[in-house]
């Protein structure tokens, strides 16, 4: 997976440098959180390929999926993290990424965990732009979380 991170950070950060994308430190948390969405369905994506490889059908992969990423589970990795991972520099980061105002929210969870799936998604989008090897760091963590969680 390391190998496989790399190219594909290498390729996304190419990509913002020609989009001249802003600075994270001076961008909203939300926007953050949308690019940290995608993040996080890369990590559960490639984690189920590699779990599962030909083992089920991609429409049980898709299930397996959404109950991956659904706020619930998010906030329950958040939880963890802070609990276990976090520096208080990224915890701190994270309640103010949490505690942005958002004018939606999930439709199958509280507004609790939906925010702190909100705060976990910016902090993974905050971490792809000023450090790659802590991201990756948290990365294999949230792996590990998936495994514990044996969906």
């Amino acid at each position: 997976m390391e190998g496989s991170l790399d190219a594909l950070f290498k390729n996304l950060k190419a990509l913002s440098e020609n989009e001249k994308l802003v600075d994270p430190l001076n961008e909203q948390v939300l926007k953050l959180a949308f690019l940290g969405d995608t993040l996080f369905g890369i990590i559960t994506r490639n984690y189920l390929i590699s779990k599962y490889s030909n083992s089920i059908k991609i429409n049980e992969m898709h299930n397996k999926n959404s109950e991956l990423v659904c706020a619930k589970n998010q906030s329950m990795i958040a939880d963890k993290l802070v609990d276990e991972l976090l520096t208080d520099d990224e915890i701190d980061f994270f309640k103010h990424a949490r505690n942005a105002h958002s004018h939606s929210k999930s439709k199958n969870s509280s507004i609790v965990d939906y925010r702190k799936a909100t705060g976990l998604e910016a902090l993974l989008a905050f971490l792809f732009y000023k450090d790659e090897n802590r991201l990756k760091v948290i990365m294999a963590k949230i792996i590990q979380i998936f495994d514990e969680i044996n969906i």
